[in-house]
């Protein structure tokens, strides 16, 4: 009987060491495989567009057509958040740097803009997606913004975008609607962003949606 109870608590031992090596790993090092990635697409976008402070401010919105394909997990946009009449950093210390799709390979290397949406500047809805805490947690702090932010994105053709940000929720996961053409019954001539992620911190149980639209030109 005592050699069995000895087992079990070596096991649980061992089975404890095993869970928060896993955390670890989790918390750590997918941190450091996202700052990597990060750093890459940073190299890949400016080589190409150009760099972030050269951006040309965009004009009115535009319909939705045939556009450049962009390859899964290749840089598609950045972006950033600002505060009017703040200087503090929001949400991401630095500017965050979108990819192609919305597969979990994908956003390992950052927030993905879901293929089927809008793009930057376009009427309808430019949907994007992005983790909360492992990968770099890119939306970890999502939850600070509030109406009246703006968030800035410039595009693959140097145009630089602003959204204001009109509203959060929580729902479900199963609400879909969230990343469809109007989530918001707008109408057919708005241009919006959102925004989800994971809600709470540490759990997949809901989803946070941050819905902004667009407010051009830049100043």
């Amino acid at each position: 009987m005592l050699r069995a109870i000895r087992v079990l608590g070596w096991s649980l031992i061992g089975l404890g060491v095993l869970i928060l090596l896993y955390l670890v790993y989790l918390l750590f090092f997918t941190n450091l495989q996202t700052q990597r990635a990060q750093a890459e697409l940073l190299e890949q976008f400016e080589l190409e567009y150009g760099p972030l402070e050269e951006a040309l401010p965009g004009e009115e919105p535009v319909a939705q057509g045939p556009r450049e394909p962009v390859d899964p997990g290749d840089a598609y946009a950045a972006m950033w958040f600002e505060r009017p009449g703040s200087d503090e950093p929001l949400v991401h210390a630095d500017p965050l740097f979108l990819v192609e799709g919305v597969s979990l390979p994908v956003l390992r290397n950052g927030p993905g803009h879901y293929p089927e949406s809008a793009g930057p500047g376009e009427i309808g809805n430019f949907a994007v997606a992005g983790h909360r805490t492992t990968y770099g947690a890119p939306f970890y702090h999502l939850d600070d913004v509030v109406a009246g932010d703006e968030i800035h994105v410039v595009d693959r053709e140097r145009r630089e975008w602003v959204y204001v940000v009109r509203e959060t929720r929580i729902v479900s996961p199963g609400d879909v609607w969230v990343v469809g053409p109007d989530p918001l019954g707008a109408g057919g001539d708005t241009a919006l962003l959102t925004l989800t992620t994971c809600h709470p911190r540490f759990s997949a149980r809901q989803r946070l949606v941050v819905f902004a639209e667009l407010a051009t030109p830049v100043a």
